[in-house]
């Protein structure tokens, strides 16, 4: 491969190109993709269709199986993919995938569930302490066992890849190889790595068994573990069990089968390796109806995609692409007053059918002059909108004769005023704060008596 690409990168690569590919290329397209790497190249058209039901299976493929499927993502993605296949591998690497072909040969340290794990110690509520050789973890992960999933991460980033947000975990490579330098020598020191069965995973219904007779713990057959706490861990032993499988020690594991909620609550009080931002902190540790509200707009509506917990601060974002979790946590519960998880579904529902007219009827103006309407540190100006229209009846089609999109341009002296074009977004004084809220009740009462 290049210089300073390996494996690890190529993977995380790849599982970036599978949701795009699934979200942006038709079923028949992949099947083309399937068809053409399995006539051309014998690979097993389960091992590709595999991929897109779990990303993690990146691990199974062979190094040439790996480039041949990203070179058939970056060609379906519009991306040009000789020049992706230059910037990964050498020239005489593309010419020897070019004549691969696959042969079926049994995997000797391939792994699955169920499993049974011995000397296990019973923590109470529900955890339980044992350890994993590191051989044991190189091949979990190799074969799509342990997972990432961003719902319960310290912290995760969005990136925009090739035109598409997505979240992917926060790796800092120079921790990764430090790891694998000392596991490959024999001289990491191991701490504990946290997993937790993900629930409703497993083909029998349940995740963990355990036998306090005989101190084991099952790990059923279907179930995926998720990664809590020691991703770079992971990551550097999984990297040195690439480079050699006969690597000696252990790790110990806290193992659980706790909801995503549980264990968000669980990572508010890890804030030890990585910093969590005040965002991610709240959001973990919130309690309230108004995450409720939040978990909605972020999986549906105009403001999938937007909502990060990656930063606190505006200056670190792109315009008004994102809204830090945190600002977006005090508009809401300042607005309005939640009482239980109905009141939150009618709550989203209500923003995001508002949102769908505003960006309906002014989102041309998102990158332009006019963009003022959409900073995120006006959005409690449109949350007062959302709930004094609801109560006053009047349809969001009016939303064109209430809001003049001539007021919200960016040279407009009132913005500056109240100084939501500053880059400290959510710094706003309370007096700013309520003089957003005032002018939007203003526009509602300037055209109320023609609505």
């Amino acid at each position: 491969m290049r210089i300073n690409k390996n494996r690890e990168l190529l993977e995380t690569e790849i599982k970036s190109f599978i949701p795009l590919v699934a979200s942006t290329v038709s079923k028949e397209d992949v099947d083309l993709i399937v068809e053409h790497l399995n006539k051309k190249h014998g690979i097993r058209t389960s091992d590709i269709y595999s991929l897109f039901n779990n990303a993690n299976n990146v691990g199974k493929l062979e190094l040439e199986e790996l480039a041949l499927f990203g070179q058939q993502c970056a060609i379906n993605l519009n991306i040009d993919h000789i020049e992706w296949m230059n910037e990964w591998f050498t020239d005489r690497e593309q010419k020897e995938f070019e004549s691969f072909q696959f042969v079926d040969m049994s995997k000797a340290d391939e792994i699955d569930f169920p499993m049974v794990i011995s000397n296990v110690s019973d923590l109470g509520d529900g955890y339980y302490n044992c350890s994993l050789s590191k051989q044991q973890l190189g091949r979990l992960y190799k074969y799509g066992k342990l997972n990432y999933n961003p719902n319960v991460q310290r912290g995760m980033r969005k990136v925009i890849r090739y035109g598409i947000e997505t979240e992917e975990p926060i790796v800092i490579q120079s921790k990764v190889n430090e790891i694998r330098k000392l596991i490959l020598e024999n001289k990491f020191r191991p701490n504990t790595i946290t997993l937790n069965a993900k629930q409703m995973s497993s083909l029998d219904g349940v995740e963990l068994l355990f036998d306090a007779s005989k101190n084991t713990l099952t790990i059923t057959e279907g179930s995926i573990l998720d990664i809590v706490d020691g991703m770079h861990r992971m990551l550097g032993n999984y990297s040195a069990y690439s480079k050699r499988k006969d690597l000696q020690g252990a790790f110990p594991i806290t193992i659980s089968n706790k909801s995503d909620e549980e264990i968000k609550r669980y990572q508010a009080d890890l804030d030890k390796h990585t910093p969590l931002t005040r965002g991610r902190i709240k959001e973990l540790s919130d309690v309230s109806f108004v995450n409720d509200v939040i978990d909605i707009l972020k999986s549906s509506g105009d403001l999938k995609g937007r909502i990060t917990t990656s930063t606190d601060n505006k200056h670190t974002l792109k315009g008004s692409d994102f809204i830090p979790y945190k600002v977006l946590h005090d508009e809401i519960n300042d607005v309005f007053v939640i009482n239980s998880r109905l009141d939150a579904h009618k709550i989203a529902k209500d923003i995001n059918e508002y949102l769908m007219y505003l960006f309906g009827l002014f989102g041309k103006h998102e990158k332009d002059e006019y963009r003022v309407l959409f900073d995120a540190d006006i959005f409690e100006g449109h949350l007062t909108l959302v709930k004094l229209m609801k109560e006053q009846n009047i349809s969001y089609d009016n939303l064109e004769k209430i809001i003049d999109i001539n007021e919200f341009k960016i040279d407009n002296p009132r913005w500056s005023e109240y100084h939501v074009l500053g880059n400290k977004i959510g710094k706003l004084t309370k007096k700013d704060r309520r003089n957003i809220s005032n002018y939007f009740v203003k526009l509602l009462k300037e055209v109320n008596n023609d609505v």
